[in-house]
């Protein structure tokens, strides 16, 4: 056994994995002492997904040597959405018998009688090598998960893309479609579903909706706030912190 991760709430893991299900077909999955990372772009290489669970935040955690796992998405698809709320996962590596193993534990744990194990043969797959992206962000902001997720839902209703503009005072999230329909939500700085405004003028970007709401309607299950980070006609950068880690995810702007 090279290494082994109990994860004490298995809908982490699952929602984070079904974010990179729906967006990438394969990537590499590297256990260090200091916990599991994942960083991958799409194939159209528009977004980037930085994945890491804290090996302090774990259950149980032990790592014999660096090891790295080639994860087939459409291999794991079907296992991971059987994880459910209360039950915990842990992820093994064997190398001597070339296995990596899911078990889903009921929320008493492994010694409670009911163990699903599910295990595939480790396969090899290309890493790219990533730089770290120079972006510099003008504006930012905090906002309740679930309140972004009916945002960009209403947006999808009329348009294939949302404008995101920040000002000092507010935040506000638009799409307009054929026909004039429109669809618009302001958030000022008082309210209860938008928190640390930071821009010092207006600044505004346009993004494929679909992707963004995509991602965020799997991680308002397990972070209840994102925080947002954006300049004009740049990428925009998605943070979610959860209790074993953080998932960023960084998407280009729309190009029409």
């Amino acid at each position: 056994m090279s290494a082994r991760a109990l994860f004490p709430k298995g809908k982490e893991p699952r929602y984070a994995f079904e974010v990179l299900i729906k967006m990438l077909p394969e990537a590499v999955l590297s256990f260090s002492s200091d916990g599991i990372t994942l960083k991958a772009l799409d194939p159209t290489k528009t977004t980037l997904f930085d994945l890491r669970f804290n090996a302090t935040a774990l259950e149980d955690y032990l790592v014999e040597e660096e090891t790295k796992v080639g994860l087939i998405f459409t291999t794991i698809k079907d296992v991971i959405k059987r994880v459910g709320a209360t039950e915990k996962l842990e992820l093994e590596v064997d190398r001597e018998r070339n296995r990596f193993s899911l078990y889903i534990y009921p929320k008493r744990g492994k010694d409670a009688g009911l163990i699903r194990r599910f295990s595939f043969p480790i396969v090899q797959v290309v890493e790219e090598e990533i730089p770290e992206l120079a972006v510099s962000f003008d504006a930012s902001f905090e906002i309740d998960s679930d309140v972004l997720d009916d945002t960009l839902s209403m947006v999808a209703g009329v348009s294939d893309w949302v404008q995101i503009a920040v000002a000092p005072e507010k935040v506000s999230l638009r799409g307009v479609g054929e026909g004039g329909k429109a669809s618009e939500t302001e958030l000022g700085f008082d309210s209860e579903s938008v928190f640390n405004i930071s821009a010092e003028e207006p600044v505004s970007g346009k993004y494929t909706v679909e992707m963004l709401r995509d991602i965020n309607s799997k991680m308002k299950s397990i972070s209840k706030r994102v925080r947002v980070e954006l300049s004009s006609g740049k990428p925009i950068k998605l943070t979610y912190e959860f209790t074993t880690g953080t998932f960023v995810v960084i998407v280009a702007p729309r190009v029409d």
